[in-house]
């Protein structure tokens, strides 16, 4: 199914634009060229993969060698299978030869064996060309892009674009306009707090490149990975346009407007805020005479954000059980101290 693309858009020839709902607002006109390209009905996070060059380029040879091994396998299992069907074809066509079976002077029981060999056959064929056969072919050759070309085109480096697009669910269901949705549209939508927080959340992205973010939730649209870079490249766009934003187009097929919420500004506020608390925290403790408490903070976050399954809400409310438990065996008032800084607020694991 074809995407759907408004280009050239003219307000107004849209005099009555539904409102949007909060935290999007309307998206820079200088995206537009990159915004042309996306699907109506899709919505789409942008952010910057900041991984090394060389970390990027070990994961992606992965992939590659895995969809190049698969496509071999293939090619193999259709040289050795084409010729068997096509005397299977000829014989259909009266055409005898060692594959037609004769009714009525063979075996019931030979008959029925080469029936039942043959149904695995076919079945064990349609299952790998029609399930297996399309990673390869979508891998290598889909268009408007694919991985291939968009490595060749890009190339591997420190700071790249990506785009992610909704898969399973849309602009329909994040503005509450979907059949049998609850009416909630932006912040208020479940699939806001259920889709978009986890696929934008700070941590996550630091911990994962780019290419691994692909999950039942959303994929990689990498004919707009390569829009994106060319437009990067001819600074028609800057990185901070780009960085975590969310799009979603606001409006119908007769009109509407793409609206954004680029919330990689409120990360970098609350990166600064969070290294500033990590300073006063590590500070206070210092004063305290107990910087080594605070050496046993960091070990235990890291422990605890490495754990498989991420570092997920449960695994930071222990977290901060556990550091409660650290303070007190150390004698200090968990309670008290937090007071002296400020709070807790910001802080990872906290």
């Amino acid at each position: 199914m074809g995407k759907k693309k408004l280009k050239a858009l003219k307000k107004a020839e849209t005099p009555s634009l539904p409102p949007i709902p909060d935290p999007f607002e309307p998206a820079p006109s200088s995206l537009a060229p990159l915004l042309d390209t996306f699907d109506i009905d899709t919505v789409y996070i942008t952010h910057i993969d900041k991984h090394p060059a060389a970390f990027k380029k070990s994961i992606f040879y992965v992939p590659v060698g895995l969809n190049l091994f698969i496509a071999a396998l293939l090619l193999l299992r259709a040289y050795y299978a084409a010729p068997l069907y096509w005397k299977l074809v000829m014989s259909i066509l009266n055409n005898h030869n060692e594959t037609t079976l004769y009714w009525e002077s063979s075996p019931k029981a030979t008959i029925a064996k080469a029936i039942l060999w043959r149904m695995c056959m076919f079945m064990f064929d349609f299952m790998i060309f029609r399930v297996v056969g399309p990673w390869p072919l979508s891998f290598f050759l889909e268009m408007p892009g694919n991985p291939v070309l968009w490595r060749f085109r890009v190339g591997f480096r420190d700071e790249e674009v990506y785009v992610r697009e909704s898969r399973g669910w849309g602009a329909e269901d994040l503005l509450g306009e979907a059949e049998g949705s609850s009416g909630k549209a932006g912040s208020e939508s479940p699939f806001f707090k259920t889709r978009i927080l986890p696929a934008v959340d700070i941590h996550r992205l630091r911990a994962k490149s780019g290419y691994m973010l692909m999950d039942k939730d959303f994929d990689l649209d990498f004919g707009a990975m390569i829009t994106a870079t060319r437009l990067l490249d001819k600074k028609q766009v800057t990185l901070n346009e780009l960085n975590t934003s969310v799009f979603v187009w606001v409006g119908n097929e007769e009109g509407g407007q793409w609206a954004v919420w680029n919330c990689g500004v409120l990360d970098d506020g609350a990166e600064t805020e969070a290294r500033k608390k990590i300073v006063m925290f590590k500070d206070e403790l210092t004063r305290l005479g107990k910087e080594s408490l605070f050496f046993k903070w960091i070990e235990l976050v890291q422990f605890e954000s490495s754990a498989p399954g991420g570092f997920t809400q449960e695994r930071q409310v222990t977290t901060a059980e556990k550091t409660r438990k650290l303070f007190e065996a150390e004698g200090i008032d968990f309670d008290k101290f937090s007071a002296q800084i400020g709070g807790f607020d910001g802080m990872p694991g906290m």
